[in-house]
């Protein structure tokens, strides 16, 4: 069998591959860089992060000019938060095999941690490569629809959402990104369509219930809206912050860029108001609450349930 591919690690660890099988055993005296690198990769599916980073160093003391062991520790890094340690270790793994099969997914990895500093350059260099390299590659496509909706691009977002999702219609990160799409193009109901999709199969993505609430609201169904968007907060209270969390920006800032391009939606501004009153500035909620009648006089009914919940205990 031949080396492991420059991303073969980082694929297992991606796709679930390594976690359907235990961590084989492997005598520290005779394991090779490959086989580490692979165990390494069914250690962090299982959840043994430290036991995988060990594998890996490992591997690079053996050999550092392993590829695939550099794209491996850097996903490990990736999903830990350390960018710039992820970028250093995948910018690695590219210059000691740029044409390698697989290198399009360490583009992507870098393209993402790229986009999430504001590097948008750098990023769209990554994802030029790799759909160079691949051209239907689903995350590569997805990541460009990123991009390109970052740039006002609605269509040309939805074309590379849309391609994606029917070439991996189980990567739901993508129904999260083309629902931000069409509420922002003011396809209401096809967000909450994505969103719903998205909340099914992942019930704890806060961004996922917290878009899906949104787009309820929006769409005229006050109380399940609100009961979406508490139970989100409850599970990760960025998922309802309102200001520039970065690139990948949270639904309820979605929201706010979706009011500045309808002003007169006052359904916009009640979810609004929850938006704030979930963050704690009830003041300013009762402000938008009165907003919202002023611009749409016949949501008194449901202004009134969000005034409720402005008023019940804490």
């Amino acid at each position: 069998m031949r080396r492991l591919s420059i991303a073969a690690a980082a694929l297992a660890f991606s796709l679930g591959v390594a976690a359907q099988q235990p961590a084989p055993s492997l005598p520290p005296n005779v394991a090779r860089p490959d086989a580490l690198t692979l165990r390494a990769a069914q250690r962090m599916q299982q959840g043994d992060v430290r036991g995988a980073l060990e594998d890996v160093n490992e591997a690079l003391l053996r050999d550092s000019r392993h590829a695939g062991a550099y794209a491996l520790r850097g996903s490990i890094r990736m999903t830990a938060g350390d960018r710039a340690g992820a970028i250093a270790d995948m910018s690695h793994a590219i210059e000691l095999a740029p044409e390698a099969e697989g290198v399009e997914v360490v583009h992507i990895n870098r393209a993402r941690m790229h986009w999430l500093d504001g590097r948008t350059a750098e990023a769209a260099r990554d994802v030029d490569r790799a759909l160079f390299l691949a051209p239907v590659y689903p995350p590569g496509l997805h990541m460009r629809a990123n991009l390109k909706a970052d740039k006002g691009d609605l269509d040309g977002a939805r074309l590379d959402l849309d391609r994606a999702i029917t070439l991996s219609p189980k990567m739901m990160s993508a129904y999260n990104s083309r629902a931000i799409v069409h509420l922002l193009a003011g396809r209401l109901q096809e967000a909450l369509s994505d969103w719903k999709t998205a909340m099914w199969s992942m019930p704890r993505d806060a961004d996922a219930v917290a878009g899906h609430g949104i787009a309820r609201g929006l769409l005229g169904e006050t109380a399940p809206a609100m009961e979406d968007l508490v139970r989100a907060r409850l599970m990760d209270p960025l998922s309802v912050y309102p200001g520039d969390r970065g690139a990948a920006s949270s639904p309820a800032h979605r929201l706010e860029q979706y009011r500045e391009m309808n002003p007169t939606d006052g359904r916009a501004v009640l979810m609004g108001a929850m938006i704030r009153a979930l963050n704690g500035d009830v003041e300013r909620a009762r402000q938008e609450v009165d907003r919202a009648l002023q611009v749409d006089p016949s949501l008194r009914a449901d202004a009134e349930l969000v005034r409720r919940h402005l008023s019940a205990p804490r």
